[in-house]
């Protein structure tokens, strides 16, 4: 099995069915589901593979008129039950395109629990009081980071 292979077929058609942030908000309010569940089935169904899919889904959410003309790219370390994984977010022309690595010049990063970041981004988790309370933490240009949360689509 190649690192990018899903470790469960049926764990990874359920990854792969999440498309929109309602879906993923009605998975995690599931009785039961909390963050040892959501790390246990990370661990089961590849966490690479829901980061894979979670960045892809978020490029696709940001809503252009929002997002305006602003520009930049987001490092995103996103710590899970196999450790740390680094995504981009780039930013530009009202698109955004997600990838997995290091950009060269993130205009803000975030390092963030998986749990949390799937919360964020089912729109049940408030960035800025996520980050208030220290479960995410953010460095770079403060002011483009807490515009961010404003720019994508949580429905």
């Amino acid at each position: 099995m190649t690192e990018t292979e899903p470790r469960d077929g049926g764990l990874a058609e359920l990854v792969g069915a999440v498309g929109t942030p309602a879906e993923l908000r009605a998975l995690l309010e599931l009785p039961g589901v909390d963050e040892a569940v959501v790390e246990e089935f990370a661990a089961a169904a590849g966490t690479a593979e829901i980061l894979d899919r979670l960045f892809a889904l978020m490029a696709a959410r940001l809503l252009p008129a929002k997002a305006g003309r602003r520009r930049g790219t987001v490092r995103w370390d996103v710590r899970g039950p196999d450790g740390d994984h680094v995504y981009a977010l780039q930013i530009a022309e009202g698109r955004a395109e997600a990838s997995r690595g290091a950009p060269d010049s993130p205009k803000a990063a975030f390092s963030v629990r998986l749990p949390d970041l799937l919360r964020l981004c089912a729109g049940t988790l408030n960035g800025v009081t996520a980050v208030m309370t220290g479960r995410i933490r953010v460095t770079g240009d403060l002011l483009f980071a807490a515009r961010l949360q404003g720019w994508f689509d949580y429905h």
